[in-house]
This record gives C-alpha cells, sequence and structure tokens, in this order.
C-alpha cells in the first residue's frame, strides 16, 4: 500500500500570524505563576490566612522557579492579617530582601513605612507615609494609599488598618 503525501502551501503571513498568536496566548501562561495562584487567593478571600501563609512557604521552598520576593510578601501580608506582626516582620524584611533606598526610593519607603506599622512605630510610620504620599509615581499610588491608611487606622489590625477602599 502506497500512501501519497500531499504538501499545501500555507501563505507566509498566515503563518506569521499563527506563530504570533501562539506567542500573544501561550508565552504569558508558561512563564507565571499564575497556576497555583489561585489556591492561595481564595484561601485569602475565605479568611483561612494561616492555611495560606502555609500554602505559600510550602509553594517558596519547594519551587525555585518562583518570584520569592512577592512570595514573602504575601506571607506577610497573611501573618500582618491574623495580628502576628512578629512574623509579619520576618517575612517582610525577606520579601525586600536584596532592595535599597538606592534601588527603588518608593519601594523602600513602602517597606519601611510597612514596617514601621508591624513594629508599632506610628512616628515612623508618619515619616514614611508623608515621604510616599508626597512623591509617587502612578505605579506606587495603592502603596501611598496603604500606607495612609495603616496611619489613619493604626489602632486597628493589620487587615481593616490596610484596607483604604472606605477610607
Amino acid at each position: 500500500m502506497k500512501i501519497k503525501l500531499r504538501i499545501i502551501a500555507v501563505p507566509s503571513n498566515f503563518m506569521k500570524t499563527i506563530t504570533c498568536m501562539m506567542l500573544f496566548f501561550v508565552c504569558p501562561l508558561m512563564l507565571s505563576q499564575e497556576m497555583d495562584e489561585p489556591v492561595w487567593w481564595e484561601m485569602e478571600q475565605n479568611g483561612k490566612y494561616l492555611e495560606m501563609a502555609s500554602y505559600l512557604l510550602y509553594k517558596v521552598q519547594s519551587d525555585s522557579t518562583r518570584n520569592k520576593h512577592a512570595d514573602y510578601l504575601h506571607i506577610s501580608r497573611a501573618y500582618g492579617y491574623l495580628n502576628d506582626y512578629e512574623k509579619a516582620i520576618f517575612y517582610w524584611n525577606r520579601a525586600f530582601d536584596g532592595i535599597t533606598e538606592e534601588n527603588d526610593k518608593q519601594a523602600w519607603w513602602y517597606y519601611l513605612g510597612t514596617l514601621a506599622f508591624f513594629e508599632r512605630d506610628r512616628n515612623e510610620l508618619f515619616k514614611y507615609m508623608s515621604l510616599l504620599k508626597e512623591k509617587h509615581s502612578d505605579y506606587y499610588s495603592k502603596n501611598a494609599r496603604t500606607l495612609e491608611s495603616l496611619y489613619l487606622k493604626f489602632d486597628q489590625g493589620y487587615k481593616k488598618a490596610s484596607s483604604w477602599e472606605d477610607n
């Protein structure tokens, strides 16, 4: 039995279009860590902060390709929501490991302002809130609002104090 192969000529523009579409839709999926995020995001939305922190700790320790800075930031927030400021401070410091004022002043002010809240130092929080509020780019506008909210609601727990939507 003979098999005849038929070659079909495909215009090069069509192939370029298909390749671009594949790059546009497939690459972001392959390069992100979105696959597991809905799990911890759902935990956060359901108030399961300890489970969220445990899950992210497992992920950050078992997967060398994860964005450790982002994971440690979310772990710190989870402990902050539980008002366990000692652990929140530990992971907040790990989240910003390697970032200095020279690298990114606005990120540094946000880091120090939030750290001041966890350390219960209202004067330091005011200092960094004022700096970030006065001189922030659009990218850091939510961070500036968060520090302002932490300052205004200093006597409340981190979960409530960090929420600026109701200010």
